[in-house]
């Protein structure tokens, strides 16, 4: 799934969001896309780091950032 976004437009990739009840703005998606390449599988089992989550954080607020992991825990 992550390949399918990286090769979505911003447009593709804010509707994609929206389908799954994420609110992003385009400039939160550009913001974003480059943390793709660091997502790792094996977080499942381990936890996301808080160094990742300290990037997402950065790149669309804390508000937001906080927003987007608890949606993230609600789904798995």
């Amino acid at each position: 799934m992550l390949n399918e976004i990286k090769r979505k437009s911003d447009e593709e990739a804010k509707s994609l969001a929206d389908a799954y009840g994420i609110n992003l703005s385009i400039k939160e998606i550009r913001a974003l896309r480059p943390l793709l390449d660091e997502i790792s599988f094996h977080w499942l089992f381990t936890g996301i780091p808080e160094s990742f989550i300290a990037k997402v954080k950065y790149a669309v607020g804390d508000k937001k950032g906080d927003e987007l992991f608890r949606q993230y825990l609600d789904r798995i």
